[in-house]
């Protein structure tokens, strides 16, 4: 579990040096919402089936992102609500909706919210503490009771979701 997070943190390392736009250089009104539905895929590895990179994701971190329908590719910043993205497989085998902000100029998307589709039908994607009643975004020890979070894959709207880290 130890490596993922070293990857999550060395990845946005990377891409925060990538966007050199700083917040307070930006108004927040720049962004927009989107919802977009794709498949995580590792940036680097896309490029190279498409221009023949030579990824190193062992020793550089993947750069994960989501790969649309329609092929484009927007690369995830490594925030809070995209953690369980590098450290939880489930994310990365599933077709997700990606709720998020976008940024003028850049295709690199901030996570707000990731659901799945299942059966062909939405569903919210968290981790659940049943001791403390509290949700998270990514897997690892309650904030409040230290006891491991349960990875949750409920109907949409089934549930009230309110992350508390």
């Amino acid at each position: 579990m130890k490596s993922h997070r070293r990857e999550f943190l060395a990845t946005g390392m990377l891409a925060v040096g990538a966007l050199t736009v700083r917040a307070q250089d930006k108004p927040a009104a720049d962004a927009s919402e989107v919802s977009l539905r794709g498949k995580i895929v590792c940036l680097t590895e896309e490029l190279d089936k498409r221009f023949n990179v030579l990824p190193d994701c062992d020793k550089q971190h993947h750069v994960y992102s989501l790969k649309t329908a329609d092929g484009k590719i927007h690369p995830l910043l490594p925030t809070e609500s995209a953690a369980a993205v590098w450290m939880d497989e489930r994310f990365r085998q599933r077709e997700l909706q990606i709720t998020a902000r976008s940024f003028p100029g850049t295709n690199h998307i901030e996570v707000i919210k990731i659901q799945s589709w299942l059966n062909a039908k939405l569903h919210d994607l968290y981790y659940y503490c049943d001791i403390c009643a509290i949700t998270a975004f990514k897997p690892g020890a309650c904030e409040c009771c230290q006891e491991p979070v349960e990875f949750r894959e409920t109907p949409a709207g089934a549930s009230k979701i309110i992350p508390q880290n």
